[in-house]
């Protein structure tokens, strides 16, 4: 008869290594917030918005959001919490100087205005995205489902 003890340690390897694997993947995600209005790209607080390459802060999201006109026609709303460190109150996205670049003023992350893919820095994720929509010059952004 074979010895049990064989298996048995090598169930408990597994075992001990299967439950260290969740253990390192727990990250702190960004918040759920609900996104729904519209912009009224025509009102003179926006005309600025209809340019490409021009940016705009708005309240909303979860830390409030950056408009970015990238064609005429296309338009992108991204989160500005950082998904590094989205708990902590300082992490916060903002366009540096080039308008290229979307930067976080706490980790130093960076990423590109174009799509908000990584460009360098800690975070491993790219800045929350949220969908647009224009229709006769009122940009509607909103959650995806």
């Amino acid at each position: 008869m074979k010895s049990i003890l064989p298996k048995i340690a090598i169930f408990l390897v597994l075992a001990s290594f299967f439950s260290v694997i969740p253990a390192c993947d727990r990250e702190d995600r960004i918040p759920y917030a609900y996104v729904d209005f519209v912009v009224y790209l025509d009102l003179p607080e926006f005309t600025e918005l209809k340019t490409p390459g021009n940016y705009l802060y708005v309240t909303g999201g979860v830390s409030g959001i950056i408009l970015y006109c990238e064609f005429t026609d296309s338009y992108k709303a991204y989160e500005r919490n950082c998904p590094y460190e989205p708990s902590n109150a300082n992490s916060i996205l903002d366009v540096d100087s080039t308008g290229l670049f979307l930067v976080c003023r706490n980790c130093e992350s960076k990423f590109m205005l174009l799509d908000g893919s990584v460009i360098n820095g800690p975070t491993k994720y790219p800045v929350k995205q949220y969908s647009t929509y224009l229709e006769n010059n009122v940009l509607s952004v909103y959650n995806s489902y």
